[in-house]
């Protein structure tokens, strides 16, 4: 251990909102992170109301981060848009054999993490991307609907989340991936579409829904859990398939203009918070179904029931950390290679998996 049992960890991102929630998560099962991020005065603020220390640094400051980080076990990464933050802080964490997990769900970080497996297996080093609530929950559903089958040959996942509010690092990673179009994995590899294509009705049990495809980093983390070359990953959405089918490449065209998604990004920085109904109340949860099928036919179908996605993501990514000090774990991987598939059954609020028709 590099440093004392109960400050052997740091939180980077941790006033942001999702940072925030973690760092509360985190005391309330008796742990000590270290806080950090670029905003001296609202760390301050933060560590103080928690009683934890804090660490104020960039990213770019490279001296500063790599020093940081070697003093510690493991790092949180919180910080995004990650598809831009990811790649200092995990390079920091293999220089100072410290521990990387992040909550993304963006494909360009899932890649990042895979070019340096190899040396994180040298240097006894974890790198698990996806610990929040895309990744943990819709990888262990996929891995379980795969398990059923003898002979997979195709993964479709199917998500509902809900949100009690939209952090603005997660706004700002959602334009980013907008900007870069949609993907479909088919033959084991990444397969580039117009964002909006392949939007879809869906009858899921409860009646038919609006169903678009997500470039979303579960495209990757999927593949990496299972191997199946053929894998979709459906958003439930509020548009009708012909219009997301129409609108959402032009979407797509003015996002790719970076003046003005940087403008957005802005706006986004500086919108006031807005809550949704309590998550607490017991009426809005979160759902995914997943379904596997063979060459011969065969569908296995299954449902996962969570709660608010954010809190999912606080109780989901202390877990893991919890798992990677306690276990020793090394190279690239993603949540269900590392915790197994039952991982996401111990996550606070979820409600098991269920078989369901298939879709």
């Amino acid at each position: 251990m590099k440093n004392s049992a109960d400050e052997s960890w740091m939180l980077y991102g941790a006033t942001g909102y999702t940072g925030t929630l973690i760092a509360e998560e985190a005391v309330r099962r008796g742990h000590r992170p270290i806080l950090a991020g670029r905003n001296a005065e609202k760390l301050k603020t933060l560590g103080e109301r928690l009683g934890l220390a804090w660490r104020a640094f960039p990213l770019e400051d490279k001296a500063t981060l790599f020093k940081a980080v070697a003093s510690v076990d493991l790092v949180l990464h919180a910080a995004g848009p990650f598809a831009e933050t990811c790649e200092p802080m995990m390079d920091a964490c293999l220089a100072g054999k410290s521990h990387y997990l992040d909550i993304s769900n963006e494909i360009p970080v899932l890649q990042a993490a895979q070019a340096r497996h190899h040396i994180a297996e040298e240097n006894g080093v974890s790198i698990i991307p996806g610990v929040g609530f895309g990744t943990v929950a819709s990888n262990c559903l996929g891995r379980h609907v795969c398990e059923q089958l003898a002979e997979p040959v195709s993964l479709e996942i199917v998500l509902s989340p809900y949100v009690a509010q939209r952090s603005a690092g997660a706004a700002k990673s959602t334009l980013d991936t907008i900007a870069h179009g949609g993907y479909v994995r088919r033959d084991g590899a990444l397969m580039s579409t117009p964002f909006g294509s392949g939007a879809k009705h869906i009858r899921i049990e409860n009646g038919k829904h609006n169903a678009l495809p997500v470039p979303s980093g579960d495209l990757e983390a999927a593949y990496m859990a299972t191997g199946i070359a053929d894998i979709t990953v459906f958003m439930v959405s509020p548009l009708h398939p012909l219009i997301a089918c129409l609108a959402l490449p032009l979407v797509q065209k003015l996002l790719a203009w970076e003046t003005f998604r940087q403008q957005l990004a802005r706006r986004i920085d500086a919108r006031p918070t807005v809550t949704a109904a309590n998550p607490a109340d017991g009426n809005h949860r979160s759902w995914l179904w997943a379904q596997a099928a063979d060459r011969y036919g065969n569908v296995f179908a299954a449902k996962l029931e969570t709660g608010e996605g954010y809190e999912f993501t606080a109780s989901a990514s202390v877990l893991a950390v919890e798992r990677v000090l306690g276990q020793c774990f090394s190279g690239t991987m993603t949540p269900v290679k590392a915790f197994g598939t039952d991982f996401v059954l111990q996550v606070e609020g979820v409600r098991g998996y269920n078989t369901c028709l298939g879709f």
